[in-house]
C-alpha cells in the first residue's frame, strides 16, 4: 500500500494563492473550492492515481473539517486523517503508521510520502518528505519528487489520464 501525508496549507494554497484570490479558501463563510490551486491538486491527483496509493490527511484542516468532507471537496482519494498529538507532525504521522500496520496486520505500507510546508518530521522520515514552499505551495519539482518516491514517471501521469 501507497500512502501520501498531505498538508493543505502551504501545499494546495499558498501566499500566491491567497494573493491572487483574495483570502484563504477556508474561511468562516465556508470551503472555497475556487481559491485552491488547482493546478496543483491536479498534480497530486494523478500521481497518486497513477502509483494506486491513498491520502492521508495530515494538514490543521483536520482538526475543523472531517477529513472525508475535504477529500469530496477537493476529488482526493482521502482514507483518513492523521491523529493529533501535542507533538510534532512526523510524530502524528508515525502513530499513524503505526496504528495502522497494528490494525491491518496483512496490510503493508510498501512506500510513503509527506507533502508539507513545515519541516517538523522525524528525521527517519526526511528521506520521504516533499518540502514545499508556503509562498508559492506544491510546484512541479515537488511533483518530480513525488513520482519518484511513488516510483511513478510523471509522463505516465497525463499519458494514461481519464476524466
Amino acid at each position: 500500500m501507497k500512502i501520501v501525508f498531505l498538508d493543505i496549507d502551504g501545499v494546495l494554497n499558498s501566499q500566491r494563492t491567497c494573493i491572487a484570490f483574495g483570502g484563504y479558501p477556508n474561511q468562516p463563510t465556508g470551503f472555497h473550492r475556487d481559491m485552491f490551486d488547482e493546478v496543483a491538486i491536479r498534480l497530486i491527483r494523478g500521481i497518486v492515481k497513477e502509483a494506486g496509493a491513498k491520502i492521508v490527511l495530515s494538514s490543521t484542516w483536520r482538526i475543523l473539517n472531517h477529513w472525508n468532507e475535504v477529500g469530496q471537496g477537493l476529488e482526493l482519494p482521502i482514507i483518513d486523517a492523521t491523529p493529533r498529538l501535542a507533538g510534532h507532525r512526523g510524530e502524528e504521522i508515525q502513530q499513524w503508521m503505526d496504528d495502522y500496520i497494528a490494525d491491518n496486520e496483512n496490510v503493508e505500507i510498501t512506500d510513503y510520502a509527506i507533502i508539507d510546508d513545515d519541516s517538523d518530521m522525524l528525521e527517519s522520515q526526511l528521506s520521504n518528505f516533499v518540502h514545499t514552499s508556503n509562498f508559492d505551495g506544491f510546484s512541479w519539482e515537488n511533483a518530480m519528487q513525488l513520482c519518484r518516491l511513488l516510483h511513478v514517471d510523471i509522463y505516465d501521469v497525463n499519458r494514461n489520464k481519464t476524466r
